[in-house]
């Protein structure tokens, strides 16, 4: 029996597989390239964006993106301690988690896509809006809604779905019928095009007892299941991510929400809907008299004159309440008594309810006018001449009332404005105008893209000014485009550097030899020159 056998070299192991690894925009290649980011937001935290240090660790980290070859778009998957790339977690325990993955996972983000081809701009934006993502969560501004205020689209941020879970534990057996009754209405219902959604789809999910069996819950539904008005506003307002004062929750929310509720309720069946809508009538009335007269005013009453289903929730005052609230109408500035007709009208109240309404809107009327004195406004006969003069004729039968029941006023401001309108129109200055029309598309432009195409449709338009030796007028202009890059420069560096690159690019060598002539002469170019070079300034 032979004893030859072959020793098991324990040291030894299989050949390690370095296909990805060489191979551009594998999993390590992509890797090696977050550990260049990770590291470049780490200098942008710790330095300011423009030092050195900063620009540096960019650089490399824009190499590197360009590099992966294999990759025209990279996306990740953030979870609590590392990335998903292609099925595979990369970066927990490493630079990578500590100054990329935790941001991101602070800020709400669920994906993160770089183009292969973002800039350098880009990576440096998204960099420094990583490094500020900790206070995202409080102000409600999210990373991708930076990333698009700076017009940067090569790099795309996904934020996570957070839905809002609203707790309604075991529903009656009664409201249960109701939801089912009001669902079969509802799909007996002709379809009218596609679904418009009041809120986000799968914003809220719904707690119920194990034994329901509703499956999806509507809006309508949920006012249904929760039958109060109030709290029916709170979960809205938790939808939308708005968070009322605490001590004053449920009636901060039923102001908020109003009109979202008023348009759910006049979704339902219409006799369930009176029923919400005398609800929502009790809910108001019990609200605080400055509360509740502050909703009658920005939300009831508007609503009632344009016809919203806001406005209908007076049907259910009483008598005086109603009264009171009408008149409220007068308060306006511009508003009078014959737009309580219009509001009776909208109201379409029965008629002996009407008619017992009309003592208590005169009695309302005579109290305001007793209170008024002499500050009420007389009805003068311009006004009556100009009423006269207003006739429609039309086969149709329209009521204008709400039309005569305003008087169009324009205060002093709105006069000189009017006036000033009128006098650039008179004028004719186009160059002038063109420019200050650039100057403020430039200041509304986040990509430093567009906005170096309108500066140079500025250029031709400035040496305009040049060669009509319009010197005051340039130096006006340099001035305030120069301005413009100083109140955009904390926000949008990139733009106001272009801004500044536009100048200096303006004066050409004979432009200068020719102010600089101006210097040297007497009189009136010699203060032309000088006014020139004060306002360009840095840019010369």
């Amino acid at each position: 029996m032979s004893d030859d056998c072959t020793p098991n070299d324990y040291n030894s192991a299989p050949p390690e597989d370095k296909t990805d690894r060489g191979t551009p925009g594998g999993a390590s290649a992509v890797e090696d390239w977050l550990n260049l980011l990770a590291r470049a937001v780490r200098q942008c935290h710790t330095y300011p964006i423009t030092s050195p240090m900063c620009l540096e660790a960019l650089t490399s980290c824009h190499h590197a993106l360009a590099s992966l070859e294999s990759q025209a778009r990279i996306s990740f998957r953030v979870e609590p301690h590392g990335l998903i790339f292609d099925d595979t977690s990369i970066g927990a325990g490493t630079i990578v988690e500590q100054e990329i993955v935790r941001r991101l996972h602070r800020a709400n983000v669920a994906s993160v896509t770089f183009d292969r081809g973002a800039s350098l701009r880009d990576l440096t934006r998204f960099c420094e809006n990583l490094v500020r993502s900790e206070a995202l969560v409080q102000s409600k501004t999210t990373l991708a809604d930076l990333l698009l205020e700076h017009g940067i689209d090569a790099i795309t941020a996904d934020m996570a779905h957070r839905p809002e879970v609203l707790d309604l534990g075991a529903p009656h057996a009664a409201r249960l019928q109701l939801v089912e009754a009001e669902r079969r209405r509802r799909r007996s219902l002709p379809g009218a095009g596609p679904v418009s959604h009041l809120y986000p789809p799968d914003k809220g999910w719904v707690r119920l007892d194990p034994a329901s069996r509703l499956g999806p819950v509507s809006l309508i539904d949920l006012a249904i299941l929760v039958d109060d008005p109030i709290d029916i506003a709170t979960m809205l307002l938790r939808l939308t991510d708005d968070d009322p004062d605490v001590s004053q929750a449920r009636e901060a929310a039923l102001v908020q929400k109003f009109s979202d509720v008023a348009n759910v309720f006049s979704s339902m069946e219409p006799q369930l809907a009176r029923v919400m809508f005398s609800k929502l009538a009790r809910a108001v009335l019990n609200l605080e008299p400055d509360r509740r007269e502050a909703l009658l005013r920005r939300t009831i009453l508007p609503g009632l004159l344009d016809g919203e289903p806001s406005g209908v929730v007076l049907r259910d005052f009483p008598d005086l309440d109603l009264a009171e609230s009408l008149c409220l109408l007068l308060d306006l500035e511009t508003a009078a008594p014959e737009v309580l007709a219009t509001a009776l009208d909208r109201l379409d109240l029965p008629s002996a309810r009407r008619d017992g309404l009309v003592p208590l809107l005169e009695a309302q009327l005579q109290v305001r006018r007793g209170n008024a004195g002499e500050r009420a406004r007389p009805d003068t006969s311009a006004d009556r001449y100009a009423r006269r003069l207003i006739r429609v004729d039309s086969p149709e039968t329209r009521s204008l009332a709400e039309l005569s029941a305003f008087d169009l006023s324009i205060d002093q401001a709105t006069g000189e404005t009017l006036e000033a309108v009128g006098a650039a129109v008179a004028t004719g200055e186009v160059v002038v105008t063109e420019l200050q029309c650039l100057r403020a598309l430039v200041r509304l432009e986040p990509s430093p893209i567009v906005a170096r195409a309108l500066l140079e449709r500025a250029l031709p338009v400035l040496a305009s000014l040049h060669r009509s030796h319009r010197w005051s007028d340039l130096a006006s202009q340099i001035a305030e485009y120069l301005r413009a890059a100083d109140l955009i420069g904390p926000s949008r560096p990139d733009v106001a550097e272009a801004i500044t690159e536009t100048l200096t690019n303006f004066w050409t060598p004979d432009r200068a030899r020719r102010v600089a002539g101006m210097h040297s002469a007497e009189g009136t170019d010699r203060a032309a020159a000088v006014q020139l070079v004060e306002a360009s300034g840095t840019a010369s």
